[in-house]
């Protein structure tokens, strides 16, 4: 399981700080841990006192969870004291910490003070060069910049000031009369946007807190850093929507809102692979070649061609699942690869072989054909794939293909119902867009989520990479069928 650590102040009313941090870890799918930097007498109308821990023992804390369960992520929130920074800076650095959120905590939502002035510039010049990213909101980042924030645009040179002058990303929260819950990131220089709708609550207690360690939660589990900030302003406004009321001021959100939700979810690899492709597949369903089996007006001749050439790619494809078995580190995986070697042999090429009959393709024309260009590069590709890389790498090669197919079959169903009734066409559609081959995709995508549970984020960058290279393949072999010889 993904873990990280909250290194913050104790909130006594549960709505901010570790309570906040913990629940919200929680919440998106990582075991949560916890070093206090201080304890604080709180609740929803404001703070009464703090009393700090020793820089001592904050660094026996953080010794004590990074030597035993080391943080896949690290989210940093209410320091006080210049002290303190420096005990975090400097575990921080001992352990080479990853994934590092720091949340710079200067007001409380009810506007009481938390941090001493000479620890601003400590924690600007000690932690922010160490984070992955710094989630200030507009207060925060006109300290950090030094310069007044009115507008969006004013947001936008504040995010790449604070980022070009300590060298993190920086995501600038709105909220504060600037917009409604719009916030922009800087990350690398670029620019991006995240918009959300303005909830209509008063119980806001503890909401930098709670983003900051969704963030952290999703880092932890392998998402890109945009996807994380976008998957925890979604859970940031699950908890505040579910519109929970309790105590006299600025209350706490439900950050249990979701118990059995998505938020607690394993990392979606299907969706991150198939928003890879979101430019491309859009393509293949308005390909000549596609839209001609949707209209049945296609060539039968350009499809007996597309049919034979896509009979000698499926011999490859099969002999990919192939070296999968040898890959396999599991009898699972072993059986499941064998099962849809099984489907390939006995059902994908039988649906050929009734093809190729139909379209008068004799045995002696299949013997002596052979994979043209786009073909051969494409299943050359994926068999050096197969050869030299891992479980996960496979699975990813071998899903462009299946869900791509799932993808058009689908889609022309959906844009024109009778196509499955085609006299010629019809049985390729159903076959694609069919329960067995569509549930066959599902087991091969719950296969690779277990496969690749542990995969740091470049490394699942680098299987979208397969995966898109795959699909640049595939659209060359639509190109090949349509054209003419």
């Amino acid at each position: 399981m993904r873990t990280a650590v909250t290194i913050a102040g104790s909130d006594s009313s549960g709505g901010a700080g570790i309570q906040a941090d913990i629940k919200t870890m929680t919440m998106n799918g990582v075991y949560a841990m916890s070093a206090v930097t201080a304890l604080t007498a709180q609740n929803t109308t404001g703070v009464s006192g703090i009393v700090e821990v020793s820089p001592e023992f904050l660094r026996q804390q953080i010794d004590m969870v990074f030597t035993d369960i080391f943080p896949d992520a690290v989210k940093i929130g209410m320091v006080s004291s210049s002290g303190l920074i420096h005990a975090i800076a400097d575990s921080l650095r001992h352990y080479k910490a990853r994934n590092i959120v720091a949340d710079p905590v200067m007001v409380s939502t009810s506007g009481a003070k938390l941090i001493s002035d000479d620890a601003v510039k400590t924690l600007a010049d000690e932690l922010l060069p160490l984070a992955t990213v710094a989630t200030p909101n507009i207060p925060e980042a006109e300290i950090l910049s030094g310069m007044k924030i009115l507008t969006r645009d004013d947001m936008e040179k504040a995010a790449a000031k604070i980022s070009g002058d300590y060298g993190c990303a920086v995501l600038v929260k709105g909220g504060h009369s600037v917009n409604d819950a719009d916030d922009v990131l800087c990350e690398g220089g670029n620019l991006t946007w995240f918009h959300g709708a303005r909830i209509d609550t008063t119980n806001t207690h503890g909401t930098g807190c709670t983003l900051s360690s969704a963030i952290a939660a999703n880092l932890a589990k392998g998402s890109t850093l945009a996807d994380s900030v976008r998957l925890a302003k979604e859970y940031i406004s699950g908890a505040l929507g579910a519109m929970l009321d309790l105590g006299k001021g600025s209350g706490p959100m439900m950050h249990n809102f979701c118990l059995t939700g998505k938020f607690a979810q394993k990392r979606d690899l299907r969706g991150i692979l198939m928003a890879s492709v979101s430019d491309m597949w859009p393509e293949y369903n308005n390909h000549p070649f596609v839209r001609g089996l949707e209209t049945g007006t296609l060539d039968p001749q350009k499809f007996r061609r597309y049919i034979i050439q896509d009979y000698l790619y499926l011999n490859e494809y099969a002999k990919v699942f192939a070296v999968g078995i040898a890959k396999a580190k599991s009898l699972d995986t072993m059986q499941l690869f064998s099962k849809v070697i099984d489907a390939i042999a006995n059902v994908e090429m039988n649906v050929h072989k009734g093809y190729m009959a139909r379209l008068g393709v004799t045995q002696e024309e299949l013997d002596s054909a052979s994979r043209k260009l786009p073909n051969l590069s494409y299943t050359s590709y994926m068999l050096r794939v197969a050869y030299e890389e891992g479980e996960p790498e496979v699975l990813a090669a071998i899903l462009s293909c299946a869900l791509s197919y799932e993808d058009i079959a689908k889609e022309i169903v959906r844009r024109n119902p009778e196509s499955v009734n085609h006299e010629l066409y019809g049985t390729w559609i159903r076959t694609y867009s069919g329960e067995d081959y569509c549930g066959l995709n599902n087991v091969l995508a719950s296969f690779l989520e277990r496969a690749a549970e542990d995969y740091s984020a470049s490394q699942v960058a680098h299987l979208a990479e397969i995966f898109r290279e795959c699909s640049l393949y595939e659209m060359g072999f639509w190109d090949m069928g349509f054209a003419d010889e």
